[in-house]
């Protein structure tokens, strides 16, 4: 799973126009419609809660940033959409490959 982030700034934002304040006001007095979702017990919930629970033990990832050269940056994009993806698999892979880690090691000096 990547994580793309963009920085809005005020200049970026438009105005609200009447027909958005209108869409927004209906969709704030519009009830939600749970018909779609089962109903479950409380064991189920239990259940789920544990199931997450362990599934995130599991799973844990963190977002780091780091630097890298826009001829780099424009290559990992060229791969689609799900570039980000692919190099955090790339970066996971690394540490079953040590002598990917020792050459660039030896190549960063």
């Amino acid at each position: 799973m990547g994580i793309v982030r963009h920085t809005l700034r005020e200049s970026d934002l438009k105005p609200l126009t009447e027909e958005d304040l209108a869409m927004y006001e209906k969709m704030n007095n519009t009830p939600i419609d749970y018909s779609d979702d089962p109903k479950r017990t409380p064991e189920e919930l239990r259940q789920m809660r544990r199931w997450a629970e362990e599934r995130r033990r599991k799973k844990v990832r963190k977002l780091y940033s780091f630097k890298l050269e826009k001829s780099t940056i424009k290559w990992w994009r060229s791969l689609g959409k799900e570039y980000a993806n692919i190099m955090a698999k790339f970066l996971d892979n690394a540490k079953n490959h040590p002598e990917w880690v020792k050459e660039c090691i030896d190549n960063a000096t």
